[in-house]
């Protein structure tokens, strides 16, 4: 016979597993929410991160394009100035660029490679591949060259009435991305 001590602990043991079951179910189940919160809030800062990315480049790409735009009219006053040896007018169109945020150093390279026009004094009269290998002044388009992260030089053909007559080189440093 059963005593009632016997009784009583059988219903205890069935709902202590039952308790031991339903306290690691509500667990799992809200560590697994806990878990599906941080991973959603994971996912969503890569994907601003990736968006922030996509539009610094695209920012950067739309300044690198206005200078290539801009470029062309300045190689048509530098041409009309270059044509009639006017380099004091050449220097001053340059000395008024580099007052201008984001422009650095702005020079006239003739075809032989010598920088005959520079806002900064001290290369005046020296080789432009030697103080920037690497870049082609041979080419008859405007090319772009990474510099540095943020700038680049650009190289703008002036072209005379049959051949090329020079070449402006200058620096700029594209404006930072503001993040909202």
């Amino acid at each position: 016979m059963k005593s009632s001590t016997d009784l009583q602990e059988i219903p205890h043991t069935k709902s202590s597993i039952w308790n031991r079951f339903l306290l690691i179910t509500i667990t799992l189940v809200i560590a697994a929410l806990v878990g599906g919160i941080f991973w959603t809030r994971y996912q969503g800062e890569q994907k601003q991160q990736q968006f922030t990315e996509r539009a610094e480049i695209q920012y950067i790409d739309m300044q690198r394009q206005g200078m290539k735009l801009f470029a062309l009219p300045l190689a048509w006053s530098v041409r009309k100035e270059l044509m009639r040896f006017n380099y004091e007018q050449i220097d001053e169109y340059f000395n008024e660029l580099i007052k201008k945020k984001g422009f650095g150093i702005l020079m006239l390279v003739d075809p032989s490679g010598t920088i005959k026009v520079s806002t900064d004094r001290k290369v005046q009269g020296s080789s432009f591949s030697r103080l920037f290998p690497g870049m082609n002044l041979g080419a008859s388009e405007l090319s772009s060259y990474p510099v540095q992260k943020g700038k680049d030089i650009f190289l703008v053909p002036v072209m005379g009435l049959n051949e090329k007559i020079g070449t402006i080189a200058f620096m700029y440093s594209y404006q930072e991305f503001l993040r909202p």
